[in-house]
């Protein structure tokens, strides 16, 4: 098993609703109801908007883009989310759902502003095709194909430093940032990182539906269990990133 693999065990085994499911477990197994009742309990907040919600607003700190007075950067850097493996209908892998609403952001922004895109994403589970091909094709059949492709990352930190290289080499420093709107703080921090000034750009930002305010907002669904676990991944994510690769305090740079 690859490093990458096993780090995607481990928090599939820590985070919700694997970890709730097993303290439950635990629980009936001894015979503690308490233990179980928290357990479950515990997940049933998971599952719920307004747990997910509240879960989000902690995140999605960088407010959306102003359409009508974008800021001026010198690039796009959109970053990689989500394969579908082995599509039947398309033939091969492709991209899916975060990774696609990420790239229609970042091609609405290129029609609007001009600036080249990179598309950052590599193979972490040793895929014949980097994420970042993937992420060209899509851009292609949107029109706006990317200038640039960063293909050697595994994770959001080397996204940074792999793309921070064919960046600078262009002599760009200012950058759109195009991820996920609750992604956003993990992904500004290792550009930041990297020396490059960040212009956070994010896209798809949590609104409650019709089915999920008043008393539907205590209604445990799915969707709402995916974001609370999504919404775990980034906090968890952001504290191993503090403990693997910042070795000296971040300085954000972000405008």
């Amino acid at each position: 098993m690859s490093g990458y693999a096993g780090l995607r065990l481990l928090e599939t085994l820590v985070l919700p609703p694997a970890s709730l499911l097993f303290l439950a477990g635990i629980g009936l197994g001894l015979r503690r109801r308490v233990l179980t009742l928290i357990a479950l309990t515990l997940l049933y907040l998971a599952a719920t908007p307004w747990v997910s919600r509240w879960l989000a607003a902690k995140l999605e700190v960088y407010p959306p883009l102003d359409p009508n007075r974008l800021p001026t950067a010198q690039a796009i850097v959109v970053l990689g989310a989500m394969r579908y493996h082995q599509a039947p209908e398309y033939g091969g892998d492709t991209v899916a759902g975060l990774g696609l609403e990420r790239l229609r952001y970042a091609a609405w922004l290129k029609r609007r502003t001009g600036l080249p895109i990179l598309a950052s994403g590599g193979r972490p589970l040793g895929e014949s095709k980097a994420e970042a091909e993937l992420m060209q094709e899509v851009l292609q059949e949107f029109g706006t194909p990317a200038t640039w492709l960063e293909t050697q990352s595994r994770n959001t930190f080397e996204n940074a430093k792999h793309s921070a290289v064919i960046l600078k080499r262009q002599g760009i420093k200012t950058i759109f940032l195009v991820t996920s709107a609750f992604h956003l703080p993990r992904a500004v921090e290792a550009f930041t990182y990297q020396g490059l000034g960040v212009i956070p750009a994010g896209t798809r930002f949590t609104r409650p539906g019709p089915l999920e305010s008043g008393l539907w907002a205590w209604l445990p669904s799915p969707s709402a269990l995916c974001r609370t676990h999504l919404a775990l991944h980034e906090i968890f994510g952001r504290l191993w990133y503090r403990l693997r690769y910042y070795s000296q305090p971040l300085r954000l740079k972000y405008q």
